[in-house]
């Protein structure tokens, strides 16, 4: 079982996170590169059935603690979103396999309760240029995560 340090200041707010990412979507157009968006959902489990506060707390420090620090990580609606500069498909396939791996384990929240974590990820990549809009990305981002709901736990839909 891993136990995690917790510090609720893992990811950025949503306000930096555009801005980040309009960002890094005008230098994509302007200097083509590789551009990923993951779309990723958790979903907690606990032999107790009941969910403790700090398992949010626990799953964003262990996800963000493998990140490149070049990588952009947010919430976003009911899960959260990591934009991935100068990453293309296999890079991105990489990440999401690495995300896939580190939850394969029971991790110990504040409380001491042992909690599991299973994942749907959608990813949306572009290779820069001109036709990158960033509603598109976040769109096929969304589709990703869609196709993930549809083949299951633990799954890659990419888009």
């Amino acid at each position: 079982m891993k136990k995690t340090t917790l510090r609720n200041d893992q990811l950025y707010s949503a306000d930096v996170f555009q801005i980040l990412m309009n960002y890094e979507i005008i230098r994509t157009i302007r200097y083509p590169a590789p551009l990923s968006l993951i779309y990723l959902e958790m979903t907690p489990r606990t032999s107790i059935g009941k969910t403790p506060p700090s398992a949010a707390i626990v799953f964003e420090t262990a996800f963000n603690s493998r990140l490149r620090s070049v990588d952009i990580p947010t919430h976003y609606e009911k899960g959260y979103l990591i934009l991935l500069p100068t990453t293309n498909e296999a890079g991105a396939i990489t990440v999401c396999n690495r995300l896939l791996a580190i939850f394969d384990q029971e991790y110990e929240t504040q409380e001491g309760i042992s909690v599991r974590f299973s994942l749907q990820i959608g990813v949306a990549l572009h290779n820069g240029g001109p036709t990158l809009m960033k509603e598109t990305l976040i769109q096929c981002a969304e589709a990703g995560l869609q196709q993930s709901r549809l083949q299951g736990v633990n799954t890659i839909g990419i888009m």
